[in-house]
């Protein structure tokens, strides 16, 4: 007997079990977004939030990203977690919070 893919809501469900606080956030077109009042940075080599036809780059710009938020996971234990909109992990090297 093979093992049986997990669904969407079967990860959804699990992610979020073990969690004390998770949102969405929408991320601009400088792949930014704020998470409790800090600044984070998706690395420009994550392509699912390369945004295409960016303002100031062309002039018929429409600023297009295959993905416009992020979930932030808090677990139990203070870890954040990022995840994309298909609820597949955004690795913390990609993501960069700004200290400034």
């Amino acid at each position: 007997m093979t093992k049986k893919k997990p669904t969407k809501l079967d990860v959804i469900t699990l992610l979020l079990s073990d969690s004390k606080h998770s949102v969405w956030q929408r991320v601009n077109i400088h792949n930014e977004f704020k998470f409790m009042q800090d600044t984070y940075e998706i690395d420009e080599s994550v392509k699912e939030y390369k945004v295409f036809n960016k303002a100031g780059e062309i002039e018929d710009y429409t600023n297009e990203a295959y993905m416009e938020t992020i979930l932030i996971v808090v677990d139990t234990e203070d870890t954040i977690t990022f995840y994309d909109e298909n609820y597949d992990l955004v690795e913390s090297k990609f993501v960069k919070r700004d200290k400034g």
